[in-house]
């Protein structure tokens, strides 16, 4: 489940994830959001956390993942993560590498420091 941890017109767009992620919450909730940030603003800025309770994803939301990735590549300007799993590790910095965006990964419970981070 992907849920909203701010609001859609906040410079920032937070998001919460738990359990197993399926194509519903990406094509209902984080791709929307994200395309109409990049619309508005020409970029995006995100913050997704990490729930203790995140089982990873369902095979049509890793291709949604991977697509919208690859469809805005360099339309991330930043994207913090808070409380990812260790083994999502080489997948950020693997988009960290080639993004024009900047990729920074907090430890879980850091959410304000996450927050300021991509706010500024």
């Amino acid at each position: 489940m992907i849920s909203f941890t701010t609001t859609r017109d906040n410079k920032v767009l937070g998001f919460r994830v738990s359990g197993k992620l399926s194509a519903k919450d990406y094509e209902d909730v984080l791709m929307p959001a994200i395309e109409a940030q990049i619309k508005d603003q020409g970029k995006a800025r995100i913050l997704i956390e990490w729930d203790e309770s995140f089982k990873g994803w369902e095979a049509k939301a890793m291709l949604d993942d991977m697509r919208l990735g690859f469809a805005h590549w360099n339309d991330f300007e930043k994207v913090a993560l808070v409380g990812a799993p260790k083994w999502l590790d080489i997948f950020f910095k693997f988009f960290d590498s080639l993004s024009k965006g900047e990729v920074k990964v907090f430890d879980e419970g850091q959410y304000d420091a996450a927050m300021a981070w991509a706010e500024a």
